[in-house]
């Protein structure tokens, strides 16, 4: 058994602490981990103490639901439940409602028209929406410009209805797009015409933020739609602003909404329509919106967006604190687009010689829930994107290899627990006799 966290039977309330055993871990006690006022949900293998709480670290995969959002649910699965396309008082109510929510989204994300918004039941959906509109309407040999970071709802989106078209940007060390760059990509295209940039707002692996509003203001001085899809960015920084891209995508459930729904912001001038087949959505997106999903959604949004700047500051400073904590004891892991502006709750880490499935369920006996990609190889297409598009500028031993792990937080996460999470990975990787425990190179 590697040395590391175990269940302690004394977590039951805030008054008495996580007290990890085995030599090697580096600290003495941890508060347990509250998320609304509660004790984070609990997880236990067999056999053992069910007073043990579960740290979650995978926000970025999906967030717990927000007690505002499962409020703004309820009231309206059982007050207006009715087809807000009906002619009848009750359904003209939930029609209102959800024009209401269109209105409140519009006002966060600093949309001066809310009819730019269009209701969609994810960003999966949202990003596979618009990359068949901008193929529908583009000149037939215009190219779609990507970072080399998007979510595969957007690659994939972009590489089927821009088969042979699509042109990637390059990137700096640390995972960031330049202003300039783009513009460099654009000119590369030898005169094709260009039916979209597409640079995400934050990264999904390592939280790296990109200069959308920059990039944003560059697009419309060539006039070329730019597209981001800020499905990391909403909830964890201010929305405002993001009204200012031509094109935005993102998705409740990353945010503390209910699953299932998201949004589409479109330019105001243009003639959009996605599905077929019903007049929703100001006949743009046959369908009936899902009005409880939408109202949970923008309540998330509004609850997250209130304290953002605050719960930014205060998340960073915990998350730094361990990042100081995991160089001293394991110089050898490699912090991804450590040099960069990232998301305050996440930090994607890269240990040479390790397995990233082994780490994460090595974690996830330790009693913390956190995320990776697939064992990677620096320069691979199996590594994570983040880390095949940076690798160039890194002196890595060839054929070298890569566990990464991705601990991705909510702002409910105590920085004690942000300590518990990277030293149980130490702890594993210390006992692994595969992993390195001193600095490359």
């Amino acid at each position: 058994m590697w040395p590391g966290l175990r269940c302690h039977p004394a977590i039951v309330n805030q008054s008495r602490t996580f007290a990890p055993s085995g030599p090697s871990f580096p600290f003495a006690s941890i508060p347990p981990a509250t998320y609304f006022g509660h004790a984070t949900r609990p997880k236990f293998p067999a056999g053992k103490s069910t007073d043990c709480p579960v740290p979650y670290f995978d926000h970025n995969a999906t967030a717990p639901l927000h007690p505002a959002a499962r409020a703004a649910w309820l009231d309206a699965a059982d007050r207006l439940w009715h087809n807000p396309s009906g002619l009848h008082a009750a359904a003209t109510r939930a029609l209102a409602s959800l024009e209401d929510c269109r209105e409140r989204l519009a006002d966060l994300l600093g949309c001066d028209d809310p009819r730019r918004i269009v209701f969609t039941s994810g960003a999966t959906a949202a990003n596979n929406l618009l990359a068949r509109h901008l193929a529908r309407t583009a000149a037939t040999d215009a190219v779609a410009i990507l970072s080399p970071l998007e979510h595969p709802a957007v690659h994939a989106a972009f590489g089927t209805n821009f088969s042979g078209r699509v042109v990637e940007s390059d990137v700096d060390r640390d995972g960031v797009v330049p202003v300039d760059v783009v513009n460099a990509t654009q000119d590369a295209c030898a005169g094709r015409p260009v039916a979209c940039v597409s640079v995400m707002a934050a990264g999904n692996e390592s939280g790296v933020l990109q200069p959308w509003q920059a990039i944003a203001a560059a697009c419309r001085l060539r006039r070329i739609p730019y597209h981001t899809d800020a499905t990391q960015w909403l909830g964890k920084l201010p929305a405002s602003g993001l009204g200012g891209c031509d094109w935005v995508t993102g998705s409740g459930h990353k945010f503390g909404g209910p699953r299932g729904v998201g949004f589409l912001v479109v330019p105001a001038e243009a003639t959009f329509f996605g599905d077929v087949g019903g007049p929703q959505e100001s006949g743009r997106l046959a369908g009936t919106e899902n009005l409880p999903g939408i109202a949970g959604m923008v309540a998330a949004l509004e609850a997250r967006d209130r304290d953002a700047s605050a719960t930014a500051t205060r998340g960073a400073g915990s998350r730094d604190a361990a990042i100081d904590f995991l160089r001293r004891q394991l110089p050898a892991a490699v912090v991804v687009s450590g040099g960069a502006d990232r998301l305050w709750n996440t930090l994607a880490i890269l240990i040479p010689g390790a397995d990233s499935r082994k780490m994460v369920a090595a974690l996830d006996r330790a009693g913390i829930e956190a995320s990776t990609g697939s064992a990677c190889s620096s320069g691979t297409a199996s590594a994570a994107r983040v880390v095949a598009a940076t690798a160039g500028w890194f002196s890595f031993p060839p054929e070298s290899t890569f566990g990464m792990v991705r601990f991705s937080a909510g702002p409910e996460t105590t920085a004690a627990e942000w300590i518990a999470a990277v030293g149980a990975l130490v702890a594993f990787v210390s006992s692994d006799s595969k992993a390195p425990r001193v600095a490359l190179g």
